[in-house]
């Protein structure tokens, strides 16, 4: 008798240990960054921590960084940082991003932007305009491979390990 209550003892342990893993990995993860895209707020090989539940809990923000799957990629998990949002108008000339015609403070860029074509989009609803804070080696939403984010594709809100 005594074995047959090791074996469901042990049975009951590892189905709970399963459950709890399977409900924590719904609504975190744990991932290494890839590239350079984010230098210097993210450096290659760098554990990151996503919290794949929370744009239930609220708006996305400005400056939010996110991971996705872009459409055109879709095997490919990006990292880029939340520029603009729904309805607002981008403005990019002579390195500088605008926002609804204002200049966007950016403190954690390293270098600026080296001059570019100059852009003009309106963010559509559900989807965010993203760049990497790398701007100069960057694949994010002002090349058309990328374009607007839908928020449904977002896979979570990326935090860094200390």
């Amino acid at each position: 008798m005594s074995r047959k209550k090791d074996f469901l003892s042990t049975a009951i342990e590892i189905g709970a240990f399963l459950f709890i893993g399977y409900t924590i990995s719904k609504y975190f993860r744990i991932g290494l960054t890839r590239g350079s895209s984010m230098l210097p707020t993210f450096k290659h090989n760098q554990p990151i921590f996503l919290d794949c539940k929370c744009y239930r809990r609220r708006k996305p923000r400005r400056h939010d960084v996110i991971a996705f799957k872009c459409t055109t990629h879709k095997r490919k998990i990006y990292l880029k940082r939340v520029i603009g949002l729904p309805s607002e108008k981008i403005h990019i000339e002579e390195g500088n991003v605008y926002i609804n015609d204002q200049i966007l403070n950016e403190p954690y860029l390293k270098e600026p932007m080296k001059k570019s074509p100059k852009m003009e989009i309106t963010v559509e609803a559900e989807t965010l305009f993203v760049m990497g804070d790398n701007r100069n080696n960057s694949l994010d939403s002002r090349r058309e491979a990328i374009g607007l984010i839908p928020i449904k594709d977002i896979i979570g809100v990326v935090k860094q390990c200390k």
